[in-house]
């Protein structure tokens, strides 16, 4: 059925629009395939709001004899109001966005009919053979083509980064013993003392505590004599024995004695949605005292999950920075909470990640080409089950702010480009975050049916809006406090429907006016210098000097 098809009322009149505390515009609304369209009146002096339906978490009807009230409550944590005055006008609009809200196929979604109205530029290419060099280890690492066409792990892309010194033979041994078949692959290389952090699966030990003398070997290939490894399970220790009966687990220390073994203990993936659902509901509560309030918002737990994430990330950093180790991450699959602690440590390791170009390098390295499965977290379509859903990269996102209010002028990106990223992840009209690994968007060919995101960043006057004036490089490690009063909840995203953001649009605004007038100055200075040189030569050359 096409779209089109759904929609009994295209255009409907006299519409209300509330939103946040006492906002509310009246004009019209334009429905299409993909997005309803408000229009306001022209005296109202507001602009246009289009909102693509897969942007509807929930959608809630209330008719009454005298007025129809629809509540829209967003992925992007913002809640619309529409108040129409006929009910059967509501019903159809509720019908049209609640069948169009989700797909039944990623290829139904908007990247896909998505055309700019500007020409983009081409979307920056990862390569990792150049990320090795960036690194320094071109000596230690190599680019390994063995999972060409997907036939060894169908959620790695083709290319990886391994050690130099292990064949493709061990690699393909090992992945037969990891889950889903996510063998050790290098995510950051430290030059300062030649450390690795690995990723991978579980390993299918079991209760019989199987071996695989490769795997073994693949580990300690990172390791020499003088230097000992790190295996970081994210999960709790209770979990890792359960999955331990199920035929996953642990590595068995008696097979990897150079290896020490420490546990994270983050939570399951259930537990932390209950949280986060908690979160949302906490925050989209008006009504409540301030002490009830606060009290909804510290039983959420959702601040102590954020917390549990940067202690593993800073537990990493300081394996590899301080004691100079290798360190293996690794959950159940290895495309969840091992994603989110190997890139946050390498935010805090890395001050390239920190810059704004790194930062999309970091995201299309370590997430989309690693296999996080953003489709099922985000439930991006209609097949996807609520079990399947997660908020893992919110949760990354929200680390990663964690980090930049501590450290706010270590990062060339400012809060809103990490707001933009979460509200890509979950609806969007360029593909960069459709389907759950490389292989599925290679089927669905997202390359060239769908648009980049990080094309669209690369325009100018859009990477301008997300640069932090205050930035100043620092080449150091970061090193965050995660205690839970250096833990503050991310009132920019999660009470964004009741911040106003002119006060800070405006400080940003004459930031950058006062850094180009800097700039500008020190070009003027530089070309007087240029002029009084030829000057001086001159002068030499004529006998004046």
């Amino acid at each position: 059925m096409e779209f089109a098809e759904l929609l009994k009322r295209r255009f409907i009149e006299s519409v209300i629009l509330r939103r946040g505390k006492s906002e509310c515009t009246k004009g019209n609304i334009h429905l299409t395939a993909h997005h309803l369209i408000f229009i306001p009146e022209a005296s109202s002096g507001s602009g246009e709001l289009w909102m693509l339906y897969s942007n509807v978490n929930s959608i809630d009807k209330r008719l009454t004899s005298s007025l129809s009230i629809l509540t829209l409550r967003c992925r992007s944590l913002m809640i619309f109001q529409l108040d129409l005055k006929c009910a059967d006008d509501c019903m159809d609009v509720y019908n049209a966005i609640d069948k169009l809200a989700r797909p039944g196929s990623e290829e139904d979604l908007y990247p896909f009919f998505f055309r700019p109205r500007n020409a983009l530029p081409d979307a920056p290419v990862l390569d990792l053979q150049q990320e090795i060099e960036r690194l320094g280890g071109k000596d230690a690492l190599r680019v390994t083509t063995l999972n060409a066409d997907f036939k060894v792990c169908t959620s790695y892309p083709e290319k990886a980064i391994v050690p130099a010194s292990v064949t493709d033979e061990f690699l393909k041994r090992s992945a037969k013993f990891r889950q889903h078949g996510r063998f050790p692959v290098v995510a950051y290389f430290h030059e300062p003392n030649g450390a690795v952090i690995m990723r991978s699966g579980q390993p299918h030990c079991g209760a019989n505590n199987h071996r695989c003398s490769q795997d073994e070997g693949v580990l300690n290939a990172t390791l020499n004599r003088h230097r000992r490894g790190h295996i970081i399970d994210t999960r709790t220790s209770s979990m890792a024995q359960q999955h331990r009966q199920k035929g996953g687990g642990v590595e068995v220390e008696a097979h990897y004695p150079q290896w020490r073994r420490h546990n994270c203990g983050l939570e399951s993936l259930d537990t932390v949605q209950e949280s986060y659902t908690r979160l949302m509901d906490a925050c989209a509560d008006t009504t409540s005292s301030m002490g009830t309030w606060l009290t909804r918002l510290a039983n959420s737990n959702w601040l102590t999950h954020v917390s549990q994430l940067v202690q593993a990330a800073l537990h990493v950093m300081q394996c590899v920075d301080t004691e100079g180790g290798c360190v293996l991450v690794h959950g159940i699959a290895g495309w969840d909470t091992t994603l989110q602690v190997t890139a946050l440590t390498q935010v805090l390791l890395d001050p390239h990640c920190r810059t704004l170009a790194g930062f999309q390098n970091l995201i299309e390295r370590e997430w989309v080409q690693s296999g996080h499965p953003f489709s099922l977290r985000c439930g991006h379509t209609s097949v996807t089950s609520r079990s399947e859903r997660a908020p893992v990269f919110v949760m990354f996102l929200d680390a990663v702010h964690q980090v930049m209010r501590q450290y706010p002028c270590s990062f060339e990106f400012t809060d809103g480009f990490l707001i933009k990223l979460f509200e890509q992840a979950y609806s969007s009209e360029y593909g960069t975050f459709v389907g759950n690994s490389e292989r599925e968007r290679k089927v669905m060919d997202v390359t060239k049916k769908t648009y980049s995101l990080w094309a669209h960043f690369a325009q100018q006057n859009i990477a301008e809006d997300f640069v932090n004036p205050a930035y100043y490089k620092n080449g150091g490690a970061l090193c965050p406090s995660a205690t839970p009063p250096s833990i503050e909840l991310w009132r920019e995203l999660y009470l964004r429907l009741y911040q106003s953001t002119d006060c800070e649009d405006l400080v940003l605004a004459k930031a950058r006016q006062v850094n180009q007038r800097l700039a500008d100055a020190k070009q003027i200075v530089a070309q007087k210098k240029e002029e009084l040189l030829k000057l001086q030569q001159m002068a030499r050359e004529q006998g004046l000097a």
